[in-house]
């Protein structure tokens, strides 16, 4: 970045590039950086953003991976060739979250990364925090700058000395602060940093520590016998802090050399600071994902040389979004901050780097600057990893996981409130689980996964299980791909009633799918994964236009019209062409817009309540009808329920279930009833499976319903033979 936008970012706002290919992504990074008080600049792809780079100077970039003519990691190398490059901030965002992608964005010269999908409000937090790190280098090398101008400006203490290690001549800077007088003898171990006439004819062992005369000798050795400068940096303790000197030795002569000492203690501190921040977490002050990945690495190399073991704990904390949504950052800052406070008092010195010599050479620096040994760190977000070595038992790394998990249950105590948090924690082992770094951290991440899956607030051990539930993840993925091309997905159509008349007035499209191997796979199954992998997307289309032919076909053959409901899922409903697939389907099927009826979860609603505004309207525009489903299960409010302007809401299934013996059940649907009557909506209920659940529905004014009781999901052919009748369902009235 350059050094002047640092003294000017208090006058304006910082400017950020924003670097991709998505016009919609380069949209809501743009909102996301006004929101944080931040300007932006917009380039469409790589080759675009190494120019603005140039022209514009700014002050971080926001650099995707997958972009044409130039790839976000090409552009990210010739912006650091560039003069104006070189310390820019350049974060890159990349498809996914394996480390091959973060060590290529690493490689390529990138300060930091995120992984989509996007948490935009912690994006937000994190260009922040970049933004002051970069701000704090650019200050700390200016400052470097100007403590060296300042030092060179000030003569070097300066000294002749022999072969044999005898000080021929010594002369201190003439303006060196606290300079002793001639003949003042000081203690012993500070006569470079208070230089005197009795060094002359004294021995460099007299006058300077053995270990540092020692060193000091074999450069002078050196210097004489290569012709070329030599140094020797050493510390002294000087009124009980340390103090850094550097000397420079260059050959005078055959025997004898002449030495220049500088002190060089404000450039070790600014290096200091600088490798603070490169391996220090800036929010919880604990060691970074780099400096995880380093001490790992090392860790790695010494227990193959020594035949030892070693355990990788990921801890991740559970639901900390709905913190973050619910509270805010700024308190799901201070809990992470306490998180990792706990685990620093729940890990006991046992648990640390075992071993004196390999803390000190070692261990990154910790948040004081100090070489004390830590095997903590903070990978990103909300994720933690411990590394235990030496490990001797299994049930050593699980001891530590549950005195980790039992630290967590207890309440943080944040801004006078009681949090209540739990964590899930995946272990790996070397060398059971993985003999490389890549390896171990992947195989501890699937098992914090595999955690998770088995209710939260657990630990579990790696095992290749794992692995091949993994492998057949991907295999379902594979298959799913190739679902539409093969013909494998179909549609069945579960029947909706008008309480009042008996009669079938709609039906909800249902996909299904018949995998060639599997038979049939189930939607709580295949359904996440398609959202997953952004697949909904083309099978959505799908299920719309297949829906519209037989909603169609319907309407001939009853001579009556059908209502024809379709769920949307989040990723479609965002899908910046949904309006115009919609439009297309309903042109090419013929299908009157008012007879199709969208369904969208209150979730998909309430998560960018302005652009869904705009969505809404589109469709309406287009003529069809919107509503609801599962409301009661999401947390949208009246405000914007009645902004929405929606036809209908779905009462969940959960509420239905209980009926009529839950009298909160029977509460709760009665007045969602009253209030969607209230804002001239119509109430669907799912789920029905008995005639009582029916007859209090009716009691209480419900205008469709849907469930088992009145017709399972069925074929096309088979919802056509009930539509040929009035079909009333035994038991009803």
């Amino acid at each position: 970045m350059p050094a002047h936008n640092a003294t000017q970012r208090a006058s304006k706002p910082a400017v950020v590039l924003v670097a991709d290919d998505d016009p919609v992504m380069r949209l809501l990074m743009v909102e996301m950086l006004d929101s944080v008080g931040l300007d932006a600049i917009e380039a469409e792809d790589g080759a675009q953003a190494v120019q603005l780079a140039r022209e514009r100077s700014p002050d971080l970039i926001l650099m995707d991976v997958e972009m044409p003519h130039m790839d976000g990691f090409a552009a990210c190398r010739a912006i650091r060739d560039a003069a104006n490059g070189a310390s820019v901030p350049i974060v890159m965002v990349t498809g996914g979250d394996d480390l091959e992608a973060v060590t290529n964005a690493y490689e390529a010269g990138a300060t930091d990364f995120v992984s989509k999908p996007i948490n935009w409000p912690i994006l937000g937090h994190r260009v922040l925090y970049v933004l002051r790190a970069s701000d704090a280098i650019v200050r700390l090398r200016i400052a470097d700058a100007q403590n060296r101008a300042v030092l060179a400006a000030i003569p070097d203490t300066f000294f002749r000395m022999s072969r044999e290690g005898i000080y021929l001549d010594y002369e201190p800077g003439r303006d060196h602060p606290g300079r002793a007088s001639r003949g003042q003898q000081p203690p012993h171990g500070y006569l470079h940093a208070y230089p005197v006439d009795d060094c002359v004819g004294k021995h460099v062992a007299e006058v300077l520590p053995p270990e540092i005369a020692e060193r000091m000798l074999e450069q002078v050795e050196l210097a004489l016998r290569v012709q070329q400068v030599r140094s020797v940096e050493y510390e002294l303790i000087r009124f009980g802090e340390a103090q850094h000197f550097e000397a420079r030795l260059v050959a005078t002569g055959s025997s004898e050399v002449l030495g220049l000492v500088r002190d060089i203690s404000e450039r070790k501190r600014a290096q200091e600071q600088i490798r603070r921040l490169a391996y220090c977490d800036s929010l919880t002050g604990i060691p970074n994902r780099q400096a995880f990945l380093e001490m790992l690495e090392r860790e790695l190399q010494r227990s193959k040389i020594g035949n030892k073991k070693f355990a990788v704990l990921f801890m991740d904390l559970d639901a900390f979004k709905r913190i973050n949504d619910t509270l805010g950052h700024n308190v799901g800052d201070q809990l992470l901050q306490q998180v990792s406070e706990r685990l620093r008092e729940t890990i006991r010195p046992s648990d640390l780097l075992s071993r004196a010599e390999l803390v000190t050479r070692a261990a990154p620096l910790n948040a004081t600057g100090s070489t004390e040994g830590t095997n903590l760190a903070r990978l990103g977000g909300d994720e933690f990893t411990i590394l235990i070595p030496d490990l001797e038992r299994v049930e050593h790394a699980l001891n530590v996981a549950h005195r980790v998990k039992d630290a967590m249950r207890r309440p943080f105590l944040i801004e006078g409130n009681e949090i209540f948090v739990t964590a899930s924690i995946g272990i790996s082992l070397f060398p059971e689980d993985g003999d490389d770094c890549t390896s171990l951290l992947k195989f501890a991440d699937t098992a914090m996964y595999h955690a998770k899956n088995c209710g939260k607030n657990n630990a579990k051990l790696y095992s290749s299980s794992l692995t091949m539930q993994i492998m057949s993840h991907v295999k379902l993925e594979v298959g799913l791909r190739r679902a539409l091309q093969n013909d494998e997905l179909y549609l069945l159509y579960q029947p909706q009633l008008d309480v009042r008349s008996n009669e079938i007035v709609g039906v909800e499209a249902l996909v299904r799918w018949r995998h060639a191997e599997r038979g049939i796979v189930s939607p709580t199954e295949f359904i996440p994964l398609a959202e997953e992998t952004g697949l909904i997307v083309p099978i959505g289309e799908w299920v719309l236009r297949t829906a519209c032919i037989q909603a169609r076909h319907w309407q001939k053959l009853a001579r009556r019209p059908v209502r024809m409901a379709v769920n949307l899922s989040a990723k479609q409903f965002k899908d910046e062409n949904l309006s115009q697939i919609v439009l297309s389907a309903l042109q090419d099927t013929g299908l009157d817009p008012r007879l199709l009826e969208l369904e969208l979860t209150e979730g998909t609603l309430m998560d960018d309540a302005k652009a869904t505004l705009s969505t809404l309207e589109q469709l309406r525009g287009i003529g069809v009808h919107l509503s609801i489903d599962d409301f009661g299960t999401g947390y949208s409010s009246m405000n914007y329920l009645k902004r929405f302007d929606v036809r209908a809401l779905k009462i969940d299934r959960s509420f239905i279930s209980g009926l009529p013996q839950d009298s909160e059940n029977a509460a709760i649907t009665r007045a969602i009833i009253a209030m969607a009557h209230g804002l001239k909506m119509v109430v669907v209920a799912e789920g029905v499976e008995t005639g009582e659940q029916l007859g209090m529905l009716e009691e209480y004014g419900c205008d469709l319903v849907q469930g088992f009781y009145l017709g399972r999901p069925a074929p096309a052919e088979t919802v056509s033979g009930m539509l040929q009748k009035l079909w009333v369902p035994l038991g009803a009235k």
